[in-house]
């Protein structure tokens, strides 16, 4: 792609902006949803040095073995967990240049 621009005369400027770039967005973006995914994940150790967060429920909850206290906790972190990833893949998808396809097998 990137020699069929160049031989089309396109400038290095116009290369990343108009054909790099639009076909890196979904790898980026998948890199990004992976990212943030994992921290909404993790982000319930803070609680354990005191930091509150959704983690709390968790943290609280084994303290007094309170279970359903930390049943709801883990549902919570789960829950939004999952409704971003939703959402970050439903950007990945809209990013995907128009011409690109997805082999399926």
């Amino acid at each position: 792609m990137v020699h069929s621009a160049r031989a089309a005369g396109y400038s290095e400027w116009q290369i990343l902006r108009r054909v790099e770039l639009p076909l890196a967005a979904p790898a980026i973006v998948g890199g990004l949803r992976s990212c943030v995914v994992q921290v909404l994940a993790t982000a319930t150790v803070v609680a354990y040095i005191g930091l509150g967060g959704l983690g709390r429920y968790l943290i609280d909850g084994l303290a007094v073995q309170d279970y359903p206290r930390m049943v709801a906790g883990a549902i919570a972190v789960t829950a939004l967990a999952l409704v971003v990833d939703l959402a970050l893949a439903g950007l990945q998808r809209a990013v995907r240049p128009p011409g690109l396809t997805v082999a399926r097998g």
